[in-house]
């Protein structure tokens, strides 16, 4: 009889292969989409500026609440009256800037301030092919500008990589450096295949959205889907009589990744069946056969069959002790018995006795 847990593992196989087929399509066309982006979009040495941090955009946030009160500051000691050099005395700035504001009528925007030169400057225009042609290893960039003179810290060259990592991604990424990946592009193969043998009701709601986007990212997929949870069912059912019926669909679903299993269903069919409508399992012998494969690999090549004996028969001091007491209550009733049948035996004579006296 064939174990049906054990049909269930050689499914969730072939499926894993499908789910690693698929999911490698969709990684393709995203790298695709993404070259294409970027050969639309291609990079300058001149953006390798690094990313602006939250503290620098509360400081120019802050410079532009500043500048927008002086400006209103201006324009109420105008309306006074006040010429240009007495409002400059009166805000604290220069007379010729205060004029430059009255002419513009609106305030000047206060853009990120211009970065500071780097050691780094020099070398961009090489570090930006060298990344082009391939190369993304911090430590080998950084031997190769070391070689060209390069004399500036190490932590100036990570942050440059850190920006080259950012423009290259997608435009979503190189908008929002803090947003998530597509669920699908960072899902693996079993933890999808994870997702096909659960029960939908057992899964978190973001664990339902990825197996509802999975399924509708190609019709294989969800096709996959449904002939798993058909045979899920004949499993927990044992509903062995439709496994015609599931074989039937396979057939027609023309899935390459199902027709191993299929093959091995069909060679066992009679077990399989077996396995499907009957209630008893082999999964205690399928225990200890796994327990003797761990033992014979964890001492593979160190030792032959009577070390393996010994480890096989071993028992541990608490079950010896148990055993030892077993066997000496076991003995114990044994000694018991004879006293009292020779008791029997000697009050049977007695009586024998007496009765021929009488």
């Amino acid at each position: 009889m064939s174990d049906r847990w054990h049909l269930v593992k050689n499914l969730a196989g072939c499926v894993s292969v499908l789910l690693a087929s698929c999911l490698a399509q969709l990684r393709r066309a995203e790298t695709a989409a993404e070259a294409k982006s970027q050969q639309e979009e291609p990079l300058s040495h001149k953006q390798l500026g690094h990313p602006r941090t939250r503290a620098e955009r509360q400081a120019q946030q802050a410079r532009q609440a500043e500048r927008q009160a002086r400006c209103e500051q201006i324009t109420a000691l105008q309306k006074q009256g006040m010429k240009s050099a007495e409002i400059a005395a009166v805000v604290g700035m220069a007379e010729r800037t205060v004029r430059h504001w009255r002419e513009r009528g609106d305030i000047p925007y206060s853009g990120p301030r211009k970065p500071r030169s780097s050691p780094l400057d020099p070398y961009k225009t090489y570090l930006l092919e060298r990344w082009h042609q391939g190369c993304r290893s911090g430590a080998q960039l950084e031997r190769a500008l070391r070689a060209k003179g390069y004399k500036g810290s190490q932590k100036a060259l990570y942050r440059c990589l850190a920006t080259l990592e950012l423009f290259v991604s997608s435009p979503s990424k190189r908008s929002s450096a803090s947003s998530q990946p597509h669920p699908l592009m960072a899902l693996s193969a079993p933890q999808a295949t994870w997702l096909f043998f659960r029960k939908e009701e057992d899964l978190k709601a973001e664990e339902q959205e990825t197996l509802r986007q999975l399924r509708q990212a190609s019709p294989d997929l969800e096709t996959a889907y449904q002939l798993v949870q058909e045979f899920l069912q004949m499993v927990h059912e044992l509903a062995g009589e439709r496994l015609e019926e599931w074989l039937d669909k396979v057939e027609a679903s023309h899935l390459q990744a199902f027709q191993s299993f299929v093959t091995g269903v069909q060679q066992d069919k009679d077990a399989v069946f077996a396995g499907l409508t009957l209630p008893w399992s082999n999964g205690p012998v399928e225990g200890h056969v796994n327990r003797l494969k761990l033992i014979k690999r964890s001492m593979y090549g160190q030792a032959e069959l009577n070390l393996l004996k010994l480890r096989v028969l071993h028992h541990s001091p608490k079950s010896l002790e148990r055993k030892n007491k077993k066997k000496q209550a076991q003995q114990k009733d044994h000694l018991k018995i004879p006293k009292e049948r020779k008791k029997n035996t000697n009050s049977q004579l007695t009586t024998e006795v007496i009765s021929k006296v009488a």
